[in-house]
C-alpha cells in the first residue's frame, strides 16, 4: 500500500523500492541496498539524495561508512498532505482559468474528434465526465458495450455520473439487453438518474451514441473498437429529434430497487 500511494505521490519505483526497503531493514549502506535491490550504486545514492530531500530518509555516519534509514514515517502523511494542498491550489488556479482556455480552444477545435482501440473509446467517455447537472441521451447495444469496457469500468462510470448529477435518457435494443440482478449499477429510478426503454420489436444496432452538451459520442462495436465524438448543435438537434421519436415508440422498462438500490450505497 505505502508503494502504491508513493508512486501516486510521483516518486519513481527505484525510489519507491529503496524507501519500503529501508522501512524494512533499518539502517543500510547504499552498498547493501544496492545488492538487497540488484540496482546501481550510482542509481541507489541519487534515490537516496531524492528521498532524504523529501524528508523521507535520514544519513549519519558510523565508523567511516555512510548509513541511510528511513526518517519518521510522519514525514510521508506530512508530505501526502503538502502535495494535496499544492493540487488544491493548482485546481483552483485551473478553475479560473478555464473559461479563458475553453474560449481559445474552441475557436480552434475540431469539430470530430477520432479515437482508436478500447482505450479511445474510454477516452471518449472521459469527456462526458467534464460536464455536470444536464440530461444525456443514449441508445446503446448495452450487453456489447459492458463486454467492450468490462464490467469493473461501466460501475465505476456510473458512480462518477451520479455524482456529477448526469441523467439519462436510455434506449437499449431488446435483443441486447442486460438483467439488473448481474448489472445493478445499470439500474433506473430518481437515485440512479436513469430512465431506460426497450426499442420497438425487430429494431436493433450495434453502434452506440451518447449525446450530452451539443456534442454526440459514437462507440463501436469490438469488431471495429474505435470511437469519435462530433460537436456540433445543428447535428446534436438531429440526434434529439430523431431520439424523441424512438423514444416515444420504446417500452419502459421498470425499476428492480431489490437488484439496484445497493449499488446506489458506493455511490
Amino acid at each position: 500500500m505505502i508503494a502504491k500511494i508513493l508512486k501516486e505521490a510521483g516518486f519513481s519505483e527505484n525510489s519507491v523500492r529503496i524507501y519500503v526497503k529501508l522501512l524494512e531493514i533499518g539502517y543500510a549502506s547504499a552498498r547493501q541496498l544496492a545488492e538487497n535491490l540488484n540496482l546501481p550504486r550510482p542509481t541507489v545514492y541519487d534515490n537516496l539524495k531524492l528521498l532524504i530531500n523529501s524528508g523521507l530518509a535520514v544519513e549519519k555516519e558510523e565508523a567511516n561508512k555512510k548509513l541511510f534509514s528511513a526518517d519518521d514515517v510522519k514525514n510521508l502523511q506530512y508530505l501526502i498532505r503538502s502535495k494535496i494542498e499544492k493540487l488544491k491550489k493548482d485546481d483552483q488556479i485551473i478553475s479560473e482559468l478555464l473559461p479563458n482556455l475553453n474560449a481559445k480552444i474552441k475557436a480552434l477545435e475540431p469539430k470530430i474528434k477520432f479515437y482508436a482501440g478500447v482505450e479511445g473509446i474510454k477516452q471518449v467517455l472521459k469527456d462526458l465526465l467534464w460536464y455536470e447537472n444536464m440530461e444525456t441521451l443514449t441508445m446503446w447495444p448495452i450487453n456489447e458495450m459492458v463486454e467492450i469496457l468490462s464490467k469493473d469500468y461501466f460501475e465505476n462510470l456510473n458512480r462518477r455520473r451520479i455524482r456529477r448529477k448526469i441523467a439519462i435518457k436510455g434506449i437499449w435494443p431488446r435483443d441486447k439487453a442486460v438483467n439488473f440482478k448481474d448489472y445493478p449499477f445499470l439500474g433506473v429510478g430518481p437515485g440512479h438518474l436513469r430512465e431506460l426503454r426497450l426499442a420497438p420489436r425487430g429494431m436493433t444496432w450495434n453502434m452506440s451514441y451518447w449525446l450530452y452538451a451539443d456534442k454526440v459520442a459514437f462507440i463501436s462495436s469490438r469488431a471495429e473498437s474505435f470511437g469519435f465524438v462530433i460537436h456540433s448543435r445543428d447535428f446534436s438537434d438531429l440526434i434529439k429529434a430523431q431520439f424523441a421519436q424512438i423514444w416515444k415508440l420504446s417500452k419502459p422498462i421498470k425499476a428492480q430497487p431489490q437488484y439496484t438500490d445497493e449499488f446506489l450505497k458506493t455511490v
